[in-house]
């Protein structure tokens, strides 16, 4: 994205700025002025003030392609500041602390009812702080997802947002709400497999199958705030015998639909890992039934998006990500097998069954990076903002 040197445009240039540090560095101001069309000057006075509130650092010197003087490097100082991942899915809260460039410190989990929630997850918050005596002025953000399979996927988020406001009063902390994929993938725009892409469709599989479609390195929002909700399209022509409708994604690919398989929808997330392996034949036979309906799905996305890549994860092991990679092959033909490609059409999530925490505590600073992210965050009004907060969220 290119930025601009006029005087009202500072919020814009900082976080123009601030992106390439974060998803390009160590870099250069040469290579920032390069990539943004910003002036020396301004971009000078952007790394000042991120240097000045610690964000940045100089890290080591690059030797000039020419006969200039070598250049100073930046990157993100991820213990700038930290931020906190806080995810329900049914009735499972975790929470976790996090340095800003998604390396987990510390985490929780405990059961908890609807009722039950601002106060728990306040709990954990403060408990998590308090064992690494780190002052909540401290805390940038945090990044918060909910997700409730027994309800649609808008119902769903339309409760996470009023629940999103009533926390963010209750932590006294800005929070911004994404989808598990989305946050995910912001993750991996940042930190993760997708640093080098432009455009790329992330697909995660929890109790539903969600997707997160990345254009120009932004995460395209609905017209209400909610998109990829990739579980409920059909995938077959089959029709249930109870209700008549057709077979959707979620009905064979959600980790519901494999609870369902092993009689215990209410597993919670470590059981249903330990589960996750090769002597498991019910297992085994959901990755059977699964596999197709995945592919169609997959074909679908290439042929409506033909992005640089997809990128697979989910609430899942190792092994069953492997394994359904395995199983997917060969790929359904499509648009996206054709012409000269730098990355591979179906990418793996690293270390996947973290990967929805990581998206999480990645958000807040997402969230800096430009206005249209800006709209994932609510700020409360008792908020007493730190400098960092001032600097990059105003």
């Amino acid at each position: 994205m290119i930025g601009s040197n006029a005087k009202q445009n500072k919020a814009l240039n900082l976080r123009l700025v601030l992106a390439q540090i974060v998803a390009l560095g160590p870099i250069s101001r040469v290579e920032i002025a390069r990539n943004t069309h910003l002036t020396k000057q301004t971009i000078t006075n952007m790394v000042e003030a991120l240097l000045a509130q610690n964000l940045v650092t100089e890290v080591g010197i690059k030797k000039s392609e020419g006969a200039g003087k070598p250049s100073k490097m930046l990157c993100l100082n991820e213990t700038a500041a930290y931020s906190v991942a806080v995810r329900v899915t049914n009735t499972e809260l975790h929470v976790a602390l996090f340095k800003l460039n998604g390396e987990c410190i510390n985490s929780l989990h405990t059961q908890c009812s609807h009722s039950e929630l601002l106060e728990k997850t306040a709990y954990l918050v403060n408990t998590l702080l308090n064992i690494d005596n780190i002052d909540k002025s401290q805390v940038l953000g945090v990044g918060f997802s909910m997700q409730d399979s027994a309800h649609l996927a808008l119902e769903s988020h339309l409760t996470a947002q009023k629940i999103q406001q009533d926390l963010a009063q209750q932590l006294a902390l800005p929070i911004a709400i994404e989808t598990s994929a989305a946050a995910a993938a912001s993750y991996q725009m940042l930190f993760g497999e997708a640093k080098d892409l432009h455009n790329f469709i992330y697909v995660h599989l929890g109790n539903r199958v969600e997707a997160a479609v990345v254009y120009d390195r932004k995460i395209l929002l609905g017209q209400n705030g909610l998109t990829g909700a990739i579980g409920d399209i059909f995938v077959t022509p089959e029709t249930d015998d109870k209700t008549g409708e057709l077979g959707r994604l979620n009905d064979f690919v959600s980790l519901q639909s494999l609870k369902a398989q092993l009689k215990d929808t209410k597993l919670t997330q470590d059981m249903l890992l330990s589960e996750l392996n090769e002597e498991n034949k019910v297992v085994l036979n959901w990755v059977d039934k699964a596999e197709e309906p995945l592919r169609i799905a997959i074909h679908t996305l290439e042929s409506l998006l033909n992005t640089q890549t997809i990128i697979l994860g989910g609430d899942i092991n190792d092994w069953l990500l492997d394994k359904l990679l395995t199983q997917l092959r060969p790929y359904i033909p499509s648009i996206a097998q054709y012409g000269e490609r730098n990355v591979i059409r179906l990418i793996k999530t690293p270390d996947v069954s973290q990967i929805a925490m990581k998206g999480l505590a990645t958000l807040p600073l997402h969230a800096a990076l430009s206005f249209e992210n800006m709209q994932t965050l609510y700020t409360p009004d008792n908020l007493i903002p730190s400098d960092l907060q001032s600097l990059i969220y105003g």
